[in-house]
């Protein structure tokens, strides 16, 4: 892998959503406990949000379903949960995610640094795009009037961290790769493949849980204007 530091001589910032631009920690944690409840009325039995939460991992964890987007996940997850409660109905398992997705949208914010880290990348001239493997609506949380397009793993056939879903990135954009940086808040599934398909790369450590010198990183989105210098 090799990769440069700053200053990043840019046109292009793709960025992804998930803790990065909207705090999706909180938001699932109130998806989880609706879907709970949901699941719990039909099963007729208390089912609790942890439970969800293991289920979803071992799908998550399965050969077979690892390659497949969050949605089809999401929904497996919850097919496996029913079955377990001796709930299999096409429409039970849509109505328990229906019950995530709306809590999840309902609960979803933005970090305080975001719409001002944005507005001043959009003014300097730089393109910026949201590239996850989420389906966050960005009008939802206010935010889509700085983001020119969006990179969603659901719909490109590939998922981070394989560094092809920044490949195609590039591809699909027509994108000249040594003026495209990442920024997202995962060693393992943004920074390390990102620089491995070729990308600069910063790493977004909101909580400063990296003590790497290799590391390029920043505490707030509002730092990264100054590591980028415009030709």
């Amino acid at each position: 892998m090799t990769r440069s530091g700053p200053p990043y001589h840019v046109s292009h910032v793709l960025l992804d959503v998930d803790g990065t631009l909207v705090d999706y920690g909180t938001a699932v944690a109130a998806a989880f406990r609706a879907a709970a409840a949901r699941a719990s009325a039909l099963a007729g039995e208390d089912i609790r949000a942890e439970t969800i939460e293991r289920v979803r991992t071992s799908v998550t964890a399965d050969p077979a379903w690892r390659v497949r987007s969050v949605t089809e996940q999401r929904v497996e997850s919850v097919r496996r949960l029913l079955l377990g409660y001796g709930v299999d109905d096409t429409e039970a398992i849509a109505s328990v995610v229906a019950a995530y997705e709306e809590a999840r949208d309902a609960a979803l914010t933005v970090y305080a640094d975001v719409p001002d880290a944005l507005a001043e990348l959009a003014a300097r001239g730089l393109t910026l795009i949201a590239a996850s493997n989420g389906n966050v609506g960005l009008d939802r949380v206010g935010i889509r009037q700085h983001i020119a397009a969006t990179h969603y793993a659901h719909e490109v056939g590939a998922q981070k961290p394989d560094p092809r879903f920044y490949a195609l990135a590039v591809e699909r954009f027509g994108l000249d790769p040594t003026r495209v940086l990442v920024v997202g808040d995962r060693y393992d599934n943004d920074y390390a493949p990102a620089i491995e398909a070729g990308l600069h790369a910063v790493l977004l450590d909101r909580h400063d849980a990296v003590h790497d010198d290799a590391v390029i990183r920043i505490r707030l989105l509002t730092e990264l204007p100054r590591l980028i210098e415009i030709d």
